[in-house]
Formats: C-alpha cells, sequence, structure tokens
C-alpha cells in the first residue's frame, strides 16, 4: 500500500506560500506522494491553481509523487491543460499522477459561463482531446501545412497517470467508461464507498477495459492519545459534515477517522478488507488542529501502516 498526504495548511493565500516546503517536510517524513485539491471562489482558502503550485513544489522535492485531487477539466481549455499537465510532468521528472473531476459548484460554472447539465460530456471531450495529445497524434493537419503537435509531451508514456475523482453512479460510471481508477471522496462513509465501488466495478466489467490495480481512498485522518483532543477534532469534523451536507450525516459511519493508533488502524484494515484499497491519501486540514499536533498525527499515521506499505 502506498501512503500519501495533502497539503495541512490551506487556511489563507499567505499559508499557499508555504506548499513547496510542505512538500518537503512530507518527503522527509517518507510520504509517497502530495497532493493538492482545486477550489474557486471560497474567500481566502481559495487553491485555483494546483498545477501551479505542484510545480513549485516540484523544484524543491526529488522523489515524491506529486497529485491534484481534482483538476477540473469542464472550465479549461483542453490543449492549455494538456500543455500544462505536459510542463508539470517534464519537470517533476514524471512524478505527476493527475487526480481530474467536473466540479460541482453552481457559482463556478456560471462564472465560467458552463451548462452544468453538459459538465459530463465536456469532461469526456476535453479528457480525450487531452490524452490524444500527449500520445502524440496532431493536434490538427491544415491542408497543405505540417501537422501541430503538442510540445513538449509527458515523461510518463503515454500519458501521466490519470484518476478520476467521482460522486454519484453517473459520475462512476464514467470512470469506469475510461478504464481509469476511481479517487473516493473524504466525505463518504465507508459503507457508500462500498457500494460504490460495487458500482464502479460492475460498468468495469462491461467495458473493453482490464481491471483497474489501483484503489485510491481519500480520508481524514486524526491519532492522538489525548481523548479531549479528539473530542474536539470530532466535534470539528461533524460540524463541517453538517455544513457540507445534511445527507452525508444519514450515512452508517463518519467518513474520518480520529481516535488512537490501534482504533484508526483497525478502521483502516476495514477499508483494505472491504473494498481492497492499496493507495490511502490523508486529509489533515481540520479546523482546531495546530500544525505540530497534525504532524504528530502523520507521523504516527507512518508508523501504523509501516507493515502495509511497499
Amino acid at each position: 500500500m502506498q501512503l500519501a498526504v495533502t497539503a495541512w495548511d490551506l487556511s489563507n493565500t499567505d499559508a499557499l506560500k508555504s506548499i513547496p516546503d510542505q512538500a518537503v517536510i512530507a518527503e522527509d517524513m517518507g510520504f509517497s506522494g502530495f497532493w493538492l485539491p482545486e477550489n474557486h471562489f471560497i474567500g481566502t482558502a481559495s487553491l485555483a491553481s494546483p498545477l501551479l503550485l505542484l510545480a513549485a513544489a516540484a523544484a524543491k522535492t526529488k522523489t515524491i509523487r506529486l497529485g491534484t485531487t481534482s483538476y477540473l477539466l469542464p472550465i479549461r481549455n483542453p490543449i492549455e491543460a494538456a500543455e500544462d499537465v505536459a510542463t508539470l510532468d517534464c519537470i517533476s521528472n514524471g512524478r505527476l499522477i493527475l487526480g481530474i473531476g467536473r466540479g460541482f459548484n453552481d457559482n463556478l460554472f456560471e462564472i465560467y459561463n458552463i451548462d452544468p447539465k453538459q459538465k459530463r460530456s465536456i469532461f469526456k471531450q476535453h479528457l480525450d482531446i487531452m490524452i490524444r495529445a500527449w500520445q502524440g497524434y496532431p493536434l490538427r493537419e491544415p491542408a497543405g501545412k505540417e501537422p501541430v503537435y503538442l510540445s513538449p509531451r509527458p515523461i510518463q508514456k503515454p500519458y501521466p497517470e490519470i484518476w478520476v475523482a467521482a460522486f454519484g453512479p453517473l459520475a462512476l460510471k464514467q470512470a469506469a467508461s475510461f478504464g481509469l481508477p476511481y479517487l473516493a471522496s473524504p466525505m463518504e462513509s465507508l459503507p457508500r464507498l462500498i457500494a460504490n465501488m460495487e458500482t464502479y466495478n460492475q460498468a468495469l466489467s462491461l467495458t473493453k477495459h482490464a481491471d483497474v490495480q489501483t484503489i485510491p481512498i481519500m480520508r481524514t485522518i486524526f491519532i492522538s492519545d489525548n481523548k479531549s483532543l479528539n473530542e474536539k477534532v470530532t466535534a470539528n469534523l461533524e460540524a463541517e459534515a453538517r455544513q457540507r451536507s445534511n445527507q452525508l450525516l444519514t450515512d452508517l459511519e463518519p467518513s474520518y477517522l480520529v481516535g488512537n493508533s490501534q482504533s484508526v488502524r483497525n478502521s483502516l484494515q476495514q477499508y483494505k478488507d472491504k473494498i481492497s484499497m492499496n493507495y490511502l491519501i490523508a486529509r489533515g486540514r481540520i479546523r482546531g488542529v495546530s500544525i505540530k499536533d497534525q504532524l504528530t498525527s502523520h507521523q504516527q499515521l507512518l508508523e501504523i501502516t509501516q507493515d502495509w506499505r511497499n
């Protein structure tokens, strides 16, 4: 199993300056991946350009893989996006994992002048264009002129590793139609993820694609022996879930993992047993938790999963 981490401080614009240093810390601690989300128009915690920030992280790191949890394709020109992705893959020496998504914020689609009803078809169209460009197909072949190709092309061949962030059955089936791994959300419980994997695997079985070997899960995780601190963290995460979606509160169990080392390991074992998780992205941006406590939690996570990791 591979163990990765998201940036733990994205609280404001100034915090973005620390992302390269956060990536260095994650690499030095022994995490195999460092991941950034993408979000727009949410105030000082917005992160609109994950590839730009990962490029800065690439310049200060050597081995850790760099990932996006959901690089939003519908709002981008696909050729420009293909160039940006290829450039980052080149300067990171092939360390990019491209997690892609469609977006769900109505403000986002309105401001970018995109019909939300068309987001899945635009997503597919843009991804098709990007993949063909990375594979070296001509971008255009004007009559009587030389064809035009993407340059630079990615170091990873035929293109960077791609995972698909998905909510709901239609998105899961679309991820399967591409034969790409489904990147599970940090906001859905284990029972819901089990159902999602069943939907995804059933759709995958109807395609010409081989079985997908990578099963990535993103979870909000906090480990501490301090019972009162764990109770505080749990209360904050419950409040966050309530703000995001009332429906999430109807799940059979919470989507976050909070407790001491043994309880969190036992919970993670359930993900390994029930959905064959083999790549875990630990999300650590928890309101009310200091950076010191979060890094201590991450260190304990590394220790309790040592025998699971490659």
